[in-house]
């Protein structure tokens, strides 16, 4: 629970500075237009526009503003009396983002806004709602989902990633269509002899077992999600016989389609998915 919780937003002249200060509570700012020469406890960081820092208790901290423009931050600070046990230590925590995920960026606006909208705070100890909207927010800042994902994405071999690329693309082009070893090989620049070689060491599948799986995936939401009957979803994925579009789907989520269609609909969360999470639907590639 929240203590209190204030902020505001100020533009800073070229050049200025907030000499060295022990901050005693926390702090979290986000740099709007200009940079930033940020030092805690005698480590510098350059934060650039868009950038967020993220100030701990305890902290000896100064601010050098950028010395050829104008700057504008937001900040606010906060007083946590608990912090969330799934959190880690503060002295864990990252010091700055300087491209922090934009739902961060988003949610530290909302804030802004409750901020702005209570002139009761900090007299007043926020409600439960804006505690739990400032834990999602500093949960955003301390995970790095981002970097994560990007380094996950780039342990797949090239001709993996471009050949799972143009394999999601068709599907999502055109479910029904079947496509060959061959065009996918092409697709990812490479014989159809690597490919499978190093589609085995990547994933565990071949790339034709994968093609296969995706289409499977697929079928999965339209029996969530529409009225299709097990037939049209077996041809919209690409399956002229229902009988062996059953029997697969059997194989690999442990029960026939009808059965989870029957689960779902009473709330039954759909089985696991049989593809590594970087394979599964996003709303980019």
């Amino acid at each position: 629970m929240l203590d209190y919780l204030y902020g505001g937003e100020i533009l800073c002249q070229a050049g200025e500075v907030l000499k060295p200060r022990l901050l005693t509570d926390y702090e979290l700012v986000y740099i709007i237009k200009g940079s930033v020469s940020y030092t805690a406890n005698d480590e510098t960081f350059s934060v650039p526009p868009g950038g967020m820092i993220l100030g701990r208790s305890g902290t000896m901290e100064a601010y050098r503003w950028d010395t050829t423009q104008t700057t504008r931050h937001a900040y606010f600070h906060f007083s946590i009396n608990t912090l969330p046990s799934d959190w880690p230590e503060p002295d864990e925590w990252p010091r700055i983002r300087a491209k922090p995920a934009v739902i961060t960026a988003t949610l530290f606006r909302h804030v802004m806004l409750h901020i702005y909208e209570h002139s009761d705070w900090p007299a007043i100890a926020p409600a439960n709602r804006d505690c739990l909207l400032l834990e999602t927010l500093i949960d955003t800042f301390l995970e790095t989902h981002t970097e994560e994902e990007k380094a996950f994405e780039t342990e797949r071999p090239e001709p993996v990633r471009r050949a799972l690329k143009w394999m999601r693309q068709q599907i999502d082009d055109d479910p029904a269509r079947q496509f060959s070893l061959e065009e996918i090989a092409a697709a990812a620049g490479c014989t159809d002899k690597h490919l499978c070689r190093i589609f085995r060491q990547s994933i565990g599948h071949t790339p034709v077992k994968v093609g296969k799986l995706l289409r499977l995936q697929l079928s999965l939401a339209l029996l969530a999600r529409t009225n299709l009957s097990i037939k049209e979803v077996a041809m919209r994925c690409g399956f002229e016989d229902p009988l062996y579009f059953s029997r697969c789907f059997s194989q690999s989520f442990k029960r026939p389609p009808s059965t989870i269609r029957k689960d779902l609909s009473k709330g039954v969360p759909p089985p696991p998915d049989p593809l590594p999470i970087d394979i599964t639907p996003r709303l980019s590639w």
